[in-house]
């Protein structure tokens, strides 16, 4: 085996017709419709279930032209047509013309889904047209998921570090510093960026040991950033919840378990996302399953740690240039998914739904203060959907917007570089795709609205669609081409209408994109797209008179 390594490690590389030569054997590829080459690797291997992973080594042995099965999950999740628990493959695009030698940039996508669901064949995660226009090289990394991810019985030796699924991203990190130069790309040009719960993974890597000098700079879309990660005593208690029940609870070692069905474990995992965050303090309803810090593979919080230590990370914000979005209506998914028809106005209902989601003393603060208080009107309200905007408001501050605009100024303060963005214009993500649902309502940009205009491959693309892609290409590959999202073309020219703090700002595709300082402002984040609106976040409010979950809960 260390005689194959070698070759692979020493062997001369070219492309020809997207098989790539590394002496001992052809590492097949195939042309994609926008004509990149796309490799499916498989980065890492389990010898057994909830053990960790450890690197493939020699990658001819570990490849196929198909996209790959993703991790095990609900069936109506959308991460794959197929799933297997051998499940670690990145899916890698490079341009055709790309050789050993090219050095060109390199952007690893881990994919999102509330940590349960998701992978690399999930609609919109094509990395082909990044891949041409950048003149990069993309990957994209699945990884363990849910309880086969996150929470091993205490039979399991990785019960003492339970992280399998941030251990395995890591080792696709590794794996593409290994390997990807014979793929055209440089491994110290390494940007890594996450959308939802890929962006909790990206956000985990800033305090994780093992992930140090593995990245140059970080991508973060849509963070829940509220939730922190999960205590050992939260994971501990999800241990015990999960491994009471049946059939889990008939085995008396580790190899019972192992032989357990995926279905039966899908199926009690779906009872423990139901009922924990009802039943374990500090267990938020929307993701019931996280990291857990507090063990070797992530020692610290790292969202306590920006606040409050940020010299203890293990990827200091002076180092580390940070690019971090949000869109405009974050909430709206969960929303629709909560409520799919508009109701009447009503403070009993919403106290009631704030209480389930925040406790009943930060629900009480939230719906009595002027910021989110339902309207003193009859019926629906004045545009008949006022209850559903008011709570998605809330839901959008209080998870996403504000907490992810406050560690920026944290990021700041700490000696890092950072953007901030609200898109406010989007392309409809299947997830979000129902009729008459609030998401499709004019003018919503809803949670993972912002993953097919990040890859440019909106289906069905109407012209504005395709001129607001190619205004997001400039800025994501000036990123991770040049550690700034600013294009540094000739001619381009930066016009900006600030007007009054937190109004307008006109933005044409030249628009300079503001770096964001410990001292900013709403008014220095940028609008992608759209109205050119930026929405507010109420000055004091979140973090303050109503504490993160990670403030509480750590």
């Amino acid at each position: 085996m260390l005689a194959a390594v070698l070759l692979v490690l020493v062997s001369p590389l070219v492309f020809a017709a997207c098989t790539l030569d590394f002496g001992s054997y052809d590492l097949e590829g195939t042309s994609t419709a926008s004509g990149a080459c796309r490799y499916t690797i498989q980065y890492g291997v389990v010898t057994e279930r909830w053990a960790w992973s450890y690197i493939a080594t020699e990658l001819g042995n570990y490849t196929t032209t198909a996209l790959p099965p993703s991790c095990p999950q609900d069936a109506s999740d959308v991460g794959g047509q197929t799933q297997s628990e051998d499940c670690l493959f990145a899916v890698i695009y490079a341009p055709p013309a790309a050789t050993y030698g090219s050095e060109l940039p390199v952007f690893v996508w881990v994919h999102g889904g509330s940590f349960v669901a998701g992978g690399a064949s999930a609609p919109g995660l094509d990395g082909s047209n990044l891949a041409l226009k950048g003149n990069m090289i993309v990957v994209v990394l699945q990884y363990r998921l849910g309880v086969l991810g996150f929470i091993p019985p205490t039979t399991a030796a990785s019960t003492a570090d339970p992280n399998l699924g941030l251990l395995d991203v890591i080792n696709g990190l590794k794996a593409v510093r290994m390997y990807v130069p014979y793929f055209g790309g440089d491994a110290n040009k390494v940007t890594v960026g996450g959308q939802s719960a890929g962006a909790s993974m990206v956000r985990a890597l800033w305090g994780a040991p093992s992930a140090a000098g593995l990245f140059r700079a970080l991508i973060m879309q849509s963070d829940p950033m509220t939730y922190g990660f999960a205590s050992t005593s939260i994971t501990s208690q999800l241990q015990d919840m999960f491994y009471s029940q049946t059939p889990m609870s008939s085995c008396r070692s580790l190899p019972c378990l192992q032989n357990l069905s995926v279905s039966d474990i899908l199926s009690a995992q779906d009872n423990l996302s139901g009922t924990a965050p009802f039943e374990i303090t500090g267990v938020p309803i929307a993701e019931a399953i996280r990291p857990t810090y507090g063990v070797s593979s992530l020692p610290i919080d790292p969202t306590s740690a920006l606040w409050n230590s940020p010299s203890s990370l293990s990827s200091p914000p002076s180092s580390i240039p940070l690019l971090i979005t949000t869109v405009k209506n974050e909430g709206g998914s969960a929303t629709q998914s909560l409520l799919p028809s508009p109701i009447p106005l009503s403070n009993g209902t919403y106290a009631y739904l704030l209480s389930e989601f925040v406790g009943s003393s930060r629900a009480s603060t939230i719906y009595t203060s002027k910021y989110y208080a339902l309207p003193d009107e009859g019926g629906y309200g004045t545009d008949g959907d006022v209850f559903r905007e008011t709570f998605e408001l809330m839901s959008t501050d209080g998870t996403w917007r504000c907490v992810n605009r406050d560690g920026a100024r944290h990021w700041a303060a700490a000696g890092g570089k950072v953007w901030v963005g609200e898109w406010r214009q989007g392309v409809t993500y299947v997830d979000n795709d129902d009729a008459g649902g609030y998401c499709l309502k004019s003018g919503m940009v809803c949670h993972e609205d912002d993953i097919y205009p990040t890859f440019d491959n909106a289906p069905n693309a109407t012209s504005n669609t395709t001129t607001f892609e190619t205004t997001i290409d400039d800025y994501w590959i000036s990123f991770i081409t040049t550690l700034d999202p600013n294009p540094a073309s000739p001619g381009r020219r930066a016009r900006r209408d600030r007007g009054a703090a937190g109004s307008k700002r006109v933005q044409p595709r030249s628009a300079a994109w503001p770096a964001f300082t410990a001292s900013s402002t709403d008014a220095d984040v940028f609008p992608l797209g759209g109205d050119g609106e930026v929405t507010q976040c109420p000055e004091g409010f979140w973090g303050g008179e109503v504490q993160y979950d990670w403030q509480l809960y750590e």
